[in-house]
């Protein structure tokens, strides 16, 4: 086979899965809000969120939610979105309870979308007068600036858990060491592949790689999020499907 052949026979194969996205977005969506049959792999750092809020404050103690040094429109505005579910999450189940998460952010404009998602919590939940502003604090633009900031809080003998969902340099190490010292309940997830072993040094409830883009799914249960979740691992199948193909054809002549 030519080299043309090849590049008209992959080029065929990309267009035939961009016309499938859609179609198969719009059928996990329907699936999704038609049935419960979409069962998820237990992931141990999503587990953990589930209640952590409650079961922090039975001990008389708060959560902590680091955002990273992540930035409104920057580079890594696909970690922060994930920041800000997590953010949602907690917020909604901190409403209820009366008692917010403690949340640093190293950005003045995310501050302000921070404190808007925490307000939108209570205001949902009917509950506007436990809204405090400060429970959002902006700690510094400089990546390690923030983290000796945001270290600070985490040392606090009120903070029970720590969570860092977000974009992290070198950094990290700062905010991850406190808490394994503490020995309190810490999960992260960040979207840097050099970071993820300092994760593992300090926790044992990290989210690896894209696991960190599946928090809509397992958080929201929105069928938007699901069908996103089956539509990434059905196009995984299918690429992996014709690569073998054409593997095999290009073996066979």
């Amino acid at each position: 086979m030519s080299a043309t052949s090849h590049s008209q026979a992959n080029t065929a194969v990309v267009l035939l899965l961009l016309l499938l996205m859609p179609l198969l977005l719009w059928w996990f969506t329907r699936r999704a809000r038609e049935t419960k049959e979409f069962p998820f792999r237990p992931i141990i750092a999503f587990q953990t969120l589930q209640g952590l809020l409650g079961r922090t404050a039975e001990s008389g103690k708060r959560v902590h939610l680091s955002l990273g040094s992540s930035w409104v429109g920057g580079d890594q505005t696909a970690a922060l979105a994930v920041g800000l579910t997590v953010l949602r999450h907690l917020a909604d189940e901190g409403a209820a309870l009366g008692i917010s998460p403690i949340v640093t952010v190293a950005d003045p404009a995310l501050m302000l979308v921070a404190q808007d998602t925490l307000y939108r919590a209570y205001q949902r939940t009917g509950l506007t007068t436990g809204y405090r502003s400060t429970d959002v604090q902006m700690i510094a633009p400089d990546p390690t600036a923030y983290a000796v900031g945001a270290q600070e809080t985490i040392n606090r003998e009120t903070v029970g858990a720590n969570v860092m969902i977000g974009h992290f340099g070198e950094e990290y190490l700062l905010l991850g060491e406190p808490g394994a010292q503490r020995e309190i309940v810490q999960m992260v997830g960040a979207d840097s592949v050099p970071v993820q072993p300092l994760m593992w040094a300090t926790s044992d409830r990290v989210l690896l790689g894209e696991e960190l883009f599946a928090a809509g799914a397992y958080l929201t249960h929105r069928p938007e999020h699901i069908a996103s979740l089956y539509l990434q691992d059905t196009l995984r199948v299918l690429i992996v499907i014709a690569i073998a193909i054409g593997v095999l054809l290009r073996t066979l002549g």
